[in-house]
């Protein structure tokens, strides 16, 4: 009954490793104790060999048996089944030569098994090769790695088809193993099929023979792959489906055939980024995030190039007071660090010395610095940078010539520095695949002047607050409005400091004549009159980003845009929601949200906000709801206040839900991961 129920052929995986197994290990205990004095009981050895020639036995008639069944190349078939007689037949005389000794039973038994054992070796070597190809056992070389750096310009089948068919499919179907009479390792057997036919052709209104079999039940024979192989993942299925309704093309690329957005998003997964930074982040660790709380409450702004990104970007840019210490603080971890920004600080020469460790900076700002030539001598361990800013420098022609050997260098700044135009014409003709940014390319136009410094104790108040505004630029006049509106020279002239007693938002900048404004300054200002009783979090925020807890919300303490200065709640793909009480009855009409915006840390301000009202706590009432349009492409990091103008309203209860984006936009470098959203203050009046 059971030999009706089992095929002894498919056996033959499960017998083959008993008799190899044995045989090795009694040839090691032969070896073993041949010089030994204290040598085992023969009985083992025996009964092994005996054990080793019944189931080498068993495996070759379940080999026989298997092999019936077709699919194999005939030679190596027929090499693999007369090795394997041989060893069934060398296993029972070693057995034999083992259980009856004679005097010239003993010099033979030691060479005839090493010969098996050289037979064991050839025999399982032809089998590897007709299930996994020839020279299986004795070499090395892997498949080559289809990398795909632009998956538009991929070929269909080359790139994208046949890799798939080569890890989940050709173990069965190649020329060495041809399961059903199809192979499909070449274009040219695809299309000859199988045994039962065309593998791509379909009737109409039927699917093909390669979907049909794909999509058949786990449980059905001709499920493809069979159970207990490696199954197709759900986005490979789909990108087989879409190159058969594709009329299966074999020469046709990625970017021209049709496809819907799923199909879309599973091809971008396809990308493998092979950038410097890339290239990079696969070696490295993720940085912890002690170290990074450590950095920045020191005053170094380092943060990650993106969440669950080893790389870190460093800003010390205007630091007037640098020193090695600033350097020696971020050695630990300065194969991370891919962007330095050092432009307006008092970095110079002699510090310079100290970018020696930062083998891995891609980009590095040395704008309005005091560095000379010598500087540039100390980059050439730079193998990945790719720009570098010396606008406002004394750099000369000397020093450019020193940028020749950085091979991966795409962007040099030079604008405002010591060199010659003659030298950047040769510097250009040199080296085409460089771009050199010069006067009419440069982002600091000249007649630019410094933004106004915003001045005041505290960004909060109940009764009134005085606000001051300078500029450093002599000869200069500022301008300012109160609403948020942007300002120009026709805007308020600030001539003394500005005693606010309302809420404002304060926008100002410089003037000169001759010179355009410069860019605009803002900060907010927020009177609050109402005392707070407590704030409950409807949604608790990210682990990573929890400030200090409720009292975040009220403690009136702005976050900066270092997004870890503990003065933020972060919200990872998930909106905020959290519920105000009052100590009192009072007059609602304005709700104020104080919210982040950091695009390249995947961070995003609201989507829009909703806010109800209650006097009991229970029973509550949506008063307003407000949607945000979605920011447009950006790399700004800055803060905003909401403000909510609601139905003035008397109230001790007031719930917000700010509504998160969830998710990056499809402009952002990681489109369609988890963004955050991040709420640092919540003001009534």
């Amino acid at each position: 009954m059971i030999l009706q129920i089992i095929d002894l052929g498919r056996l033959h995986p499960l017998l083959v490793h008993m008799p190899i197994g044995i045989l090795i290990l009694v040839f090691l205990m032969e070896l073993y104790f041949r010089k030994k004095t204290n040598v085992p009981d023969q009985d083992i050895l025996k009964f092994a060999l005996g054990l080793a020639a019944i189931t080498t036995i068993l495996s070759v008639v379940s080999g026989w048996l298997l092999g019936q069944d077709g699919g194999y190349d005939e030679t190596l078939l027929f090499r693999h089944r007369w090795m394997a007689v041989g060893l069934a037949v060398g296993s029972i005389i070693l057995f034999l030569l083992k259980k009856y000794p004679t005097k010239w039973s003993k010099p033979i038994y030691l060479p005839l098994f090493i010969l098996i054992m050289g037979l064991l070796g050839l025999t399982g070597h032809l089998g590897g090769s007709m299930t996994h190809g020839e020279g299986y056992l004795y070499t090395t070389t892997e498949t080559k790695k289809v990398v795909i750096t632009n998956v538009q310009q991929a070929m269909v089948y080359q790139h994208i088809v046949q890799p798939i068919f080569d890890a989940k499919c050709t173990g069965c179907h190649n020329p060495n193993k041809v399961k059903g009479g199809l192979i499909m390792t070449t274009k040219e057997q695809l299309l000859k099929g199988g045994d039962s036919g065309s593998l791509l052709m379909a009737d109409q209104g039927e699917p093909s023979r390669l979907m049909h079999h794909i999509k058949l039940p786990m449980e059905d024979e001709e499920h493809m792959p069979p159970k207990g192989k490696v199954q197709l993942t759900n986005n490979e299925i789909a990108l087989l489906q879409w190159w058969m309704d594709n009329e299966n093309c074999f020469d046709c690329v990625a970017g021209t055939l049709e496809k819907n957005e799923k199909i879309n998003e599973i091809l971008v997964s396809l990308e493998e980024d092979s950038s410097p930074r890339a290239q990079i982040a696969k070696t490295l660790e993720l940085v912890p995030d002690n170290w990074l709380s450590k950095t920045n409450q020191n005053g170094i702004i380092a943060t990650r190039l993106a969440t669950n990104n080893p790389l870190l970007i460093v800003n010390l840019s205007g630091e007037q007071e640098l020193t090695k210490e600033h350097f020696k603080a971020l050695k630990k971890y300065a194969e991370h660090i891919v962007e330095l920004n050092l432009a307006n600080s008092n970095f110079n020469d002699d510090l310079s010395s100290q970018l020696t460790s930062f083998k891995n900076i891609t980009k590095l700002q040395l704008q309005n610095t005091e560095i000379t030539d010598m500087t540039l001598n100390r980059l050439h361990h730079m193998r990945y940078l790719e720009s570098l800013n010396l606008y406002g420098t004394a750099i000369t022609d000397i020093g450019l010539e020193k940028l020749t050997p950085l091979s991966g260098l795409k962007t040099v700044y030079t604008w405002q520095s010591e060199i010659s135009q003659e030298a950047l014409d040769n510097f250009d003709s040199q080296n085409p695949e460089l771009t050199v940014v010069r006067i009419d390319q440069d982002l600091f136009l000249p007649t630019h002047l410094d933004p106004p410094v915003i001045v005041s104790e505290k960004d909060f108040f109940k009764d009134s607050l005085v606000v001051s505004l300078e500029s450093f630029h002599k000869g200069t006049s500022i301008f300012y409005t109160l609403d948020g509106s942007p300002p120009d020279s026709t805007s308020l002239k600030y001539k003394k400091p500005i005693l606010l007693t309302h809420s404002a938002h304060i926008k100002a900048v410089t003037h000169k004549p001759g010179w355009d404004l410069s860019t605009i300054k803002s900060a907010s200002f927020k009177k609050s009159a109402f005392t707070y009783d407590s704030v409950t979090l409807e949604v608790q925020p990210h682990e990573k980003y929890k400030g200090h807890g409720n009292k975040t919300l009220i403690d009136q303490k702005r976050g900066s845009d270092n997004f870890l200065d503990g003065n933020w709640l972060g919200y990872e793909g998930s909106s905020f929601r959290a519920t105000i009480e009052l100590q009192k009855e009072e007059l609602i009409s304005t709700v104020s949200v104080g919210s982040l915006s950091a695009p390249q840390q995947w961070i995003f301000f609201p989507r829009g906000f909703k806010v109800w009202v209650s006097n009991d706590g229970n029973n509550y009432k949506l008063i307003h709801s407000e949607h945000l349009e979605a920011e447009k492409p950006n790399t700004d990091t800055k803060f905003n206040f909401f403000d909510l103008a609601i139905p003035p309203t008397k109230s001790n209860f007031v719930r917000v839900e700010v509504i998160s984006q969830l998710q990056n936009p499809s402009w952002h470098p990681n489109p369609g991961e988890k963004s955050w959203l991040f709420i640092d203050e919540i003001v009534l009046n």
